[in-house]
């Protein structure tokens, strides 16, 4: 295999690919990029058995081939170089990288051992903003749960609202759920509904956010695959039944307030110095957060609010809170609460594309 490429071009398909690799793997071939070249086309590819991601560029091929490498090696070479044009060769059980700075060999392996990476086959089913896309999966992310031991809960719930055309985004831990509505076009009447790692939401939406190109979504040989640009990243489904989250979303309020976003973020920000459980009491024209830790301190603040309804004390997670609220896009931040004991919902203001429904915790 011989390759001629940019630079610059090369480290960021690279790069890109190195989001595959986990940093828990033990099995050597997993923690090498796949590098494939033939007509003038030059793809990298890498995977942990759960998700993988292609990416490609164009580059002058004169002789084809595929190899695996150290993914960490391979892309501290490249951004370490800074020559304009690098090229690659596979020789006697070593890939050369040439540059202006000098040569450098790394030990190959054996591409016949390498994972089968999913190919994109066949017409796209959903397209959705790459901007919108990020935001969507900002706003429900850090809601999903990092505990192994309920793997439907470390995934994110995409479901099909057809009559809108969109998809709902939902992920939950048991104590706070996010839910986001995501305008999307095409076939919505093929969409299955499934539950995917919200790791690899993750890696699509940081693809996403430093793109302009829209998102293709698609469901292929029990994968879901998103496309951006050049590069493709697959994921394995989630099996299990996703919480019926309809339940949990509180059917009425006695209480509603709409607070600045981010005179809130900051008074929640210092209130969270003196500990993570937040009282939040609502009055006529403010909002009062308190904290308390006896061996600490604490601390009092009020914000001006908006105020429909009753007066009330309710206790909250603060950092659970602050995801919340920062995830709002608005100028002001509405919150619906009905009593102390039942679980209130934030939102943004004037609009119910966005739901973050938050359980109180018991104060002293």
């Amino acid at each position: 295999m011989i390759v001629s490429c940019k630079k610059e071009g090369i480290n960021s398909i690279v790069q890109s690919a190195l989001r595959g690799i986990s940093s828990k793997v033990t099995i050597p071939i997993l923690t090498g990029v796949l590098i494939n070249a033939e007509r003038n086309r030059l793809v990298i590819s890498s995977t942990d058995l759960e998700m993988s991601v292609r990416a490609e560029m164009d580059a002058e091929v004169p002789e084809s081939g595929a190899t695996v490498v150290s993914g960490r090696l391979m892309g501290d070479i490249l951004k370490n170089l800074r020559s304009a044009d690098v090229k690659i060769e596979s020789s006697e059980k070593y890939l050369t990288v040439k540059s202006d700075e000098g040569e450098y060999r790394i030990r190959e392996m054996m591409p016949e051992d390498f994972p089968k990476i999913p190919q994109w086959e066949g017409e796209l089913v959903l397209k959705a903003g790459g901007g919108e896309f990020l935001m969507a999966v900002q706003q429900t992310s850090k809601a999903s749960s990092s505990d192994e031991k309920r793997p439907v809960l470390t995934g994110t719930l995409l479901e099909k609202e057809v009559g809108d055309g969109k998809i709902r985004m939902v992920s939950t831990d048991s104590y706070r759920l996010a839910l986001k509505e995501l305008e999307v076009t095409g076939e919505l009447t093929k969409w299955e509904d499934c539950i995917i790692p919200t790791r690899a939401l993750n890696e699509v939406a940081r693809l996403a956010g430093s793109s302009d190109a829209d998102v293709e979504i698609k469901m292929q040989d029990k994968q879901m695959m998103f496309r951006v640009d050049n590069l493709v990243v697959s994921s394995r489904l989630i099996e299990g039944q996703f919480p019926n989250y309809r339940q949990l979303l509180p059917k009425g309020e006695k209480t509603k307030v709409k607070v600045d976003r981010e005179e809130i973020i900051a008074a929640i920000k210092r209130s969270l110095i003196f500990g993570h459980n937040l009282r939040f009491g609502v009055y006529g024209d403010h909002v009062r957060i308190t904290t308390e830790t006896p061996e600490v301190g604490d601390s009092k603040e009020e914000v001006a609010a908006e105020v429909e309804g009753e007066e009330l004390e309710i206790g909250f997670n603060g950092v659970y809170m602050m995801d919340g609220v920062t995830a709002v896009e608005s100028e002001k931040v509405e919150i619906r609460m009905d009593e102390a004991q039942k679980p209130a919902v934030l939102g943004n203001d004037g609009s119910a594309s966005y739901k973050y429904v938050l359980m109180p915790v018991r104060l002293r």
